[in-house]
């Protein structure tokens, strides 16, 4: 049972980074009503289509969930780093969205505890 519940948790996360990264990719910052230069607006869809790519590579690791551990900690501390500097814009400037708030939470708190809970598990099928 916690091994479907897992994996149910690794399908939402992914499918919330797919649909995050897509909506950046296709949209740019203009669903924050900023207008920038090509040079952050390519920055910004370029961080967007990793941020797909992270969520497939969670996908990736569902069938098999009890044995990819390393994918799982790699992703999650990709996500976590940028969310370190995404922090360091708002501890300097402020939140000016909504949806930077949620980005935070989803990388600083949702993200580490799937990891850790995959730990935790994994931990316990090995010592069965």
């Amino acid at each position: 049972m916690e091994r479907r519940l897992l994996q149910i948790a690794l399908a939402i996360v992914g499918l919330v980074a797919i649909l995050f990264g897509l909506t950046g990719v296709l949209f740019g910052t203009s669903l924050a009503g900023v207008t920038v230069g090509v040079t952050l607006e390519g920055y910004v869809r370029f961080i967007k289509g990793v941020l797909i790519g992270a969520g497939l590579i969670y996908w990736s690791a569902i069938p098999q969930i009890e044995k990819r551990g390393e994918r799982i900690a790699v992703v999650t501390f990709i996500l976590m780093f940028g969310a370190a500097g995404r922090l360091m814009a708002v501890v300097g400037h402020g939140f000016p969205t909504i949806g930077l708030l949620a980005s935070l939470i989803g990388e600083l708190i949702v993200v580490p505890l799937i990891w850790l809970w995959h730990r935790h598990y994994a931990r316990r099928g090995a010592m069965a």
